[in-house]
């Protein structure tokens, strides 16, 4: 999934209800957003070794022990910020990240879409299991002997099931905020 898929997904979870009417407040949202787009921050560093960023899937960076180690911070940070549903919906936001991401990988693997790869795209198990390493060389070794652009990268995942399911979180997620910021203007203006 791309950036857009992220944060619509993101978005959604800030609004999970943990407490019955309890709304998070806009920089609580910003932070879940945030969040839940950290992974991608990743997608800089292969450009800068001659690779296209669409391989940041396959590096350390895109793992859970790294999304652990990455909440920790932002949890020691932001600790008295942030209220506990904040981490836990935070949380909740890094966790499908990485989901999304491979989703693509469950879809090419039950046969739903031959678009796409049938190698998982994040390394689940890092560092207990090594054994994706040569995936990774594999890659790089592709790319090399094939340069492939972003913007191919992008061309084929358009043509994916996933891409549809990423534009339809991105409408529904709209549809939320619209009906959210219509809520709270006429809330506002009630207040008036």
């Amino acid at each position: 999934m791309i950036t857009p898929g992220h944060i619509a997904a993101s978005y959604l979870i800030s609004g999970f209800p943990i407490r019955p009417k309890e709304k998070l407040r806009s920089i609580e949202t910003l932070f879940i957003v945030f969040s839940g787009n950290s992974f991608d921050l990743d997608f800089f560093l292969p450009p800068l070794f001659g690779y296209p960023g669409g391989l940041h899937h396959y590096l350390p960076t895109h793992t859970p022990i790294f999304g652990i180690v990455l909440f920790s911070i932002l949890y020691f940070l932001f600790r008295k910020k942030f209220s506990t549903k904040t981490f836990i919906l935070a949380g909740v936001a890094m966790a499908s990240h990485l989901v999304l991401d491979d989703f693509n990988h469950l879809l090419g693997w039950l046969n739903l879409d031959s678009g796409i790869t049938s190698t998982p795209q994040i390394l689940w198990e890092y560092p207990f299991n090594l054994g994706r390493k040569k995936t990774l060389h594999e890659a790089l070794e592709f790319y090399k002997n094939n340069p492939t652009s972003n913007a191919e990268i992008l061309s084929i995942y358009t043509k994916s099931k996933l891409f549809v399911a990423e534009i339809i979180t991105v409408v529904v997620a709209l549809l939320v905020f619209t009906k959210d910021r219509i809520s709270y203007t006429g809330k506002t203006k009630e207040k008036k």
